[in-house]
């Protein structure tokens, strides 16, 4: 696009100037540029505003905690104790309480805890001649009166944030000499399927005869422990362990009518240690797919998962039972499920003929099985509980125990795996009651791996997948 012409007089008459304007691209370039400058420092304001309002929360939620401690400082050492605490007897001081400073609210939380120091000994038996501090030390010593002196904690949050804005710590000792009483001790401990300590679980005790309520939290080491306990010799103290994310445990009341709890309610005698173990760990997934005999999917079904562990002996009484139907696919999804063995049943008039893996199965802490069931309605047919030994070595020969049902004088038996001739057995050996098949197997030369196990009785074939470990 040209310019506008003007005139510029020279030695020759006039001269003609041409002025070139902008383009359509350079506009929108220069409207590009213009806007990425404003949107950057639009940004840059933005973020200055935000980190302006977080100094200023965090400067209100640290004069929020120096103003509780200074609070706290000025108690006497008896009233230092939270409402549900694990100082006994517990005092007036709020465990939690929601505070408005600056037109910001804030989660004030206060713990108080007794500690118990290892220059006089340590209160806890750890092996022979080893006792264990509820601080974290050890002694060769052992301190019958571990209430040395106390640890206050004062922490802010934002309310409905779990960030940690301020938090202080200070110990306050008493005046006198720790003394006897004729009160007793409680240790909680917590740990997760390995064994390991689970620090930062929620441990809730309550005791409704003597009106103890406390609310605690694991240490580093998955501890609670708790002094002045008033004694209670009726298996009185029940015990909750929580956690976000995890599986709980608990303690069970005996009653005259259920007597055999399997982790019964504590007691509590004087001037003794009483200790309680609780296995928690994060939660797990299960997917089950359930199969006809064909193969094909069995829809709106349920399936039962019932735990192995249990709260009650004669008659056991599983800690978990899981109901989950059978999606359009045949798969039953069970979420957020505790760590355990699980026997797995079907309704209606299925009956299960293989499982896979074998049953009960297992499920770890945080992970997600995936299993398998073959399932039919239909009766005579063989099926299969279990394998024993369900695992051999090469080029050995051995012989295995097909248990379950229905195996009638003409059962075959053979193993396969994808890629390698089949396995025939030296002998096959159903037994009289039906109830389970003797296999000799000749293992030469057989490749290591997870073989399948392929029964047929009477014109039935089932096949139990990863039936045989070869290693």
């Amino acid at each position: 696009m040209e310019g506008k012409i003007s005139q510029a007089r020279g030695k020759k008459g006039f001269t003609l100037l041409r002025r070139r304007g902008f383009t359509l691209i350079e506009v929108l370039i220069d409207a590009f540029i213009l806007t990425a400058i404003f949107g950057v420092l639009t940004g840059t304001f933005i973020i200055t505003v935000r980190s302006v309002g977080a100094g200023k929360t965090r400067v209100a939620a640290s004069a929020l905690a120096n103003e509780q401690m200074e609070k706290l400082r000025n108690m006497s050492y008896d009233q230092l104790a939270t409402q549900h605490g694990t100082i006994l007897p517990q005092g007036t001081i709020p465990d939690t309480q929601t505070v408005t400073r600056s037109g910001n609210g804030f989660t004030l939380t206060t713990t108080v805890i007794y500690v118990d120091d290892p220059f006089d000994g340590c209160a806890i038996p750890d092996g022979i001649n080893t006792y264990l501090c509820t601080d974290g030390g050890t002694s060769s010593t052992q301190d019958p009166i571990p209430v040395d002196y106390k640890r206050i904690t004062v922490e802010v949050q934002q309310t409905g944030s779990s960030i940690t804005l301020a938090q202080l710590t200070s110990n306050a000792a008493a005046k006198a000499a720790e003394t006897a009483s004729n009160t007793g001790m409680l240790l909680v401990v917590i740990n997760d399927a390995l064994g390991n300590p689970v620090a930062d679980a929620q441990v809730v005790i309550t005791d409704t005869s003597t009106g103890v309520s406390i609310t605690a939290t694991t240490n580093s080491f998955g501890q609670v422990f708790i002094a002045n306990v008033p004694p209670d010799s009726h298996n009185g103290y029940h015990i909750v362990a929580t956690k976000p994310g995890f599986s709980s445990d608990f303690t069970t009341p005996r009653t005259p009518q259920n007597p055999n709890q399997y982790q019964p309610d504590v007691s509590v005698n004087v001037q003794q240690i009483t200790t309680q173990f609780l296995s928690i760990d994060k939660l797990a997934n299960m997917n089950v797919t359930v199969l006809n005999e064909s193969g094909v999917p069995v829809v709106g079904a349920t399936i039962t998962a019932t735990s192995s562990k249990i709260t009650q002996i004669n008659p056991e009484t599983p800690k978990n039972v899981y109901n989950v139907a059978t999606s359009a696919a045949g798969i039953a999804s069970f979420t957020n499920i505790e760590w355990d063995g699980y026997t797995l049943t079907i309704n209606g008039s299925y009956t299960v003929l293989v499982s896979a893996p074998y049953q009960p199965v297992t499920v770890n802490p945080n992970t997600t099985l995936e299993a398998a069931l073959t399932v039919n309605n239909q009766s005579g047919w063989p099926y299969i509980t279990d394998v024993n030994p369900d695992a051999a070595i090469t080029n050995t020969t051995v012989t295995i125990t097909i248990n379950g049902d229905n195996f009638d004088s003409d059962t075959t038996v053979y193993l396969q795996q994808d890629g390698f001739p089949n396995v025939t057995p030296v002998s096959v050996n159903p037994k009289a009651n039906k109830k389970s098949v003797d296999v000799q197997l000749n293992l030469t030369g057989v490749a290591p791996g997870s073989w399948d196990i392929v029964v047929t009785t009477s014109g039935h074939t089932i096949t139990q997948t990863d039936g045989l470990t070869i290693s």
